[in-house]
């Protein structure tokens, strides 16, 4: 029973997700696989000891398992990346954590900062969590936030209001105001202003890179995962499957389609503030990406690149939408030993 009801979940390794609900279970098997991997092979050994009459079935179902959970490691190990082992948490005395009180229009907020307990003049990174622009909190990126505090980083944790209710531009506004408020209180946090990046997530990578391609922008550094790139594409092209129904989504945060506001569209898509003189960009996507497409990430990458851009581009093989919401999975640490080591380059130092 235990090795079939494991493989209802390794079948989604290899089966795109058709909805929202598979997109998770899709995204957790992948992640969870080396454990998934282990598990199975311990269940294999232990039914080819049994006596069981359905020993041969059961068998037959294990070693189809592992070979479904060695896909995604596989994949990693054919592309040359080195898997990283999950770190420790931050100890409580090494991160101090707390929760600054805003105001979003009428709504109350904070935004919650994490900064190492001792030191100052700490470099800034300002993160930005994903939903769609619909849900999400700015705890959702807690993991994160707290390894960058526990490198020496100052690391603030954003909000801003959702769709349908708000509409673009209103979230872009939102964190260009925390943004502010934060630089102007830095030495009250014990952060230097001088050093800064942002980093988004999805819905949250299209805010941080818009804020970062803005003219007169305080940024150093941007870090995308997997953000939106181009809303007039999204709309237009659809992934197959389309797990989260890309179109309403957009429309949700947009209030329009692109031919009823061609230039709203142009505005809030990144790709189409591209020029010279760009912040260094480290953009990390994954190449089974059922939301944004990956192909949108080379079109990205190289229209930096094209106007002279400094950009490092991380894929993650075998990763789904929003991979790195499982912090200790096979490719969050990968994926966050880039972001240190492209931290070190343009903001430590």
């Amino acid at each position: 029973c235990l090795v079939a009801a494991l493989s209802a979940l390794c079948i989604r390794i290899a089966v795109p997700p058709p909805n929202g609900a598979a997109i998770v279970a899709t995204v957790a098997a992948i992640e969870l696989s080396p454990y998934l991997l282990l598990l199975n092979a311990i269940l294999l050994a232990a039914v080819l000891r049994s006596r069981s009459h359905m020993k041969v079935a059961a068998a037959v179902l294990a070693a189809a398992n592992i070979i479904l959970t060695s896909l995604p490691l596989g994949a990693m190990l054919r592309s040359g990346i080195r898997p990283e082992w999950p770190t420790a948490g931050a100890r409580r005395d090494t991160v101090t954590t707390s929760s600054i009180p805003i105001r979003l229009g009428d709504d109350r907020s904070a935004i919650l900062a994490y900064v190492p307990a001792t030191g100052s003049k700490h470099p800034i990174v300002f993160t930005i969590y994903g939903g769609a622009w619909q849900r999400g909190s700015p705890d959702k990126d807690a993991s994160l936030d707290r390894a960058l505090a526990t490198d020496g980083y100052a690391a603030f944790a954003l909000d801003y209001r959702h769709a349908p209710a708000f509409r673009f531009p209103v979230a872009l506004n939102d964190i260009r105001s925390e943004v502010a408020f934060i630089l102007n209180n830095a030495a009250a946090f014990r952060a230097d202003r001088t050093r800064v990046a942002i980093l988004g997530h999805s819905s949250g990578g299209e805010l941080a890179e818009l804020c970062a391609f803005a003219r007169g922008a305080p940024f150093r550094a941007l870090i995308s995962y997997s953000g939106a790139i181009d809303l007039v594409k999204g709309y237009e092209v659809l992934p197959r499957p389309d797990p989260i129904d890309v179109r309403s989504v957009i429309v949700a945060y947009m209030g329009s389609t692109p031919a009823e506001d061609p230039q709203r569209y142009r505005l809030a898509s990144p790709i189409y503030q591209v020029r010279p003189g760009l912040p260094p960009t480290l953009l990390i996507y994954g190449d089974r990406d059922h939301v944004v497409d990956f192909g949108y990430a080379q079109t990205f990458r190289d229209a930096l690149r094209a106007n002279g851009n400094a950009v490092t581009f991380v894929e993650i093989p075998w990763a789904e939408h929003g991979f790195e919401e499982v912090p200790f999975g096979l490719h969050a640490p990968v994926a966050l030993r880039a972001v240190e080591d492209f931290l070190q380059r343009t903001i430590r130092q």
